[in-house]
């Protein structure tokens, strides 16, 4: 493996290699404590997720100009304006890597524990057409955010096929869930982004394609 010439856009493809490459295997390894409850794979895309999903966000977006150290906006103007017009104000329906009716988008009080079962009308709003609505909708910019923090500090729900926390079922839908502070770092509110096992792979697949195309690395190709 080569250093990396542009390392927001190689990582992210280099993991996109190893999902497509290793995914047969991941679906073949069973969690030894409970095999019954199928293969590895929710485990496999999350570990993933940070380097495909993360990184970028970071070292791209999330920079400023007071000399950060990790900072890859400076390799190429034209990378950095794709990322800036696509992560900016717009729609999430607009941007190239997303998935129509894939994810689904709730706001509510923070009146739950996700280390505990998602709350039944919580999990039940999530499935509502409002919900998928509101995700289309909503600036990729809080998208982006969502995911980003949610992926960061740990707030993940796993789901099963209903949408529903149980524990006796294989996961089937992931919940990413980012905390809303007010001025005093009082958790005032929840953003709770919703996708399926099956969709959240086919955007890691859009996600890393969409950074591959800006052309920086086919350039110096």
């Amino acid at each position: 493996m080569g250093n990396p010439l542009h390392t927001s856009l190689e990582i992210p493809e280099r993991c996109l290699q190893l999902i497509d490459e290793l995914w047969d295997k991941v679906t073949e390894t069973a969690e030894r404590r409970r095999p019954n409850l199928g293969s590895l794979t929710t485990t496999f895309l999350l570990a993933m997720s940070m380097p495909v999903v993360n990184l970028p966000i970071e070292r791209l977006l999330n920079q400023d100009e007071k000399g950060r150290y990790a900072n890859d906006r400076t390799i190429d103007d034209a990378v950095t304006k794709a990322i800036d017009s696509v992560l900016g104000g717009r729609e999430l329906q607009n941007a190239p890597f997303y998935v129509p009716n894939a994810w689904s988008f709730l706001t509510c009080k923070p009146s739950f524990n996700i280390a505990d079962p998602m709350p039944l009308p919580i999990a039940a709003a999530l499935g509502n057409e409002e919900a998928f609505v509101r995700a289309r909708h909503m600036p990729a910019s809080q998208w982006c955010s969502v995911l980003r923090n949610s992926l960061a500090h740990g707030g993940i729900a796993y789901l099963d096929q209903d949408g529903r926390s149980t524990y006796d079922r294989p996961v089937a839908m992931y919940a990413f869930v980012s905390g809303k502070f007010d001025d005093t770092d009082t958790l005032v509110g929840l953003k709770i982004l919703r996708i399926s096992e099956n969709d959240y792979r086919a955007f890691l697949s859009r996600w890393a394609r969409w950074l591959n195309s800006l052309g920086l690395l086919e350039r110096a190709a």
